[in-house]
């Protein structure tokens, strides 16, 4: 199996460090050409203006999204769900390709950012939420909420791709481990809602 991460910029080292974790092989995307031989994809945190900034030279998120709408399994953290989402709070609407509103930077600056505690699933662990985004808002009753922070939405998932706004490559916790190995191995709707 092999997992595209997308490389601009942002944390794309720590998600190969999981995949490794795994066993599988990591390609970090960084052209169009790279993506013709992943099985998933993972887009994830940084700065979300930056990776739409830099794809402007390759143009790159137009192909990420017609493999994402072909239905590959696409994991996004923190920026990369920023670019999945169909509203975006202070922001722009990139490839929309998941049916829910953030609010960019909703924690507060780089200064706010935070460990907490989070369930995911049936699992309770802490996680890091760097200058997170918030899911203010689902848009469609085919959207499940898969993880929260107290009260506060902070994971879902539609179709194949899950988005999260907070970082699980940083603790690598063998939760986390074993529920991405399912995602990347059985794609769409894994673990059944």
């Amino acid at each position: 199996m092999k997992v595209g991460i997308l490389s601009f910029q942002g944390s794309f080292l720590d998600h190969s460090k999981s995949i490794h974790e795994l066993g599988y092989e990591s390609l970090l995307i960084k052209q169009s050409k790279d993506l013709t031989s992943v099985d998933a994809l993972i887009l994830p945190g940084g700065e979300s203006t930056a990776m739409k900034k830099i794809n402007q030279f390759s143009n790159i998120l137009t192909d990420v999204d017609q493999l994402i709408k072909d239905g590959i399994p696409t994991l996004t953290t923190c920026a990369g769900t920023i670019l999945l989402a169909k509203e975006v709070i202070d922001g722009e609407v990139t490839i929309p390709n998941i049916d829910i509103e953030v609010t960019r930077n909703a924690y507060g600056r780089q200064t706010e950012s935070f460990e907490g505690s989070v369930k995911f699933f049936e699992n309770e662990d802490i996680y890091c939420f760097i200058r997170a985004p918030k899911i203010s808002k689902i848009l469609s009753d085919t959207v499940n909420v898969i993880a929260q922070h107290n009260d506060e939405i902070v994971g879902v998932a539609q179709k194949n791709v899950v988005s999260l706004t907070f970082h699980p490559e940083l603790n690598n916790d063998e939760y986390y481990l074993n529920w991405l190995n399912d995602f990347i191995k059985e794609g769409q709707n894994v673990r059944s809602f």
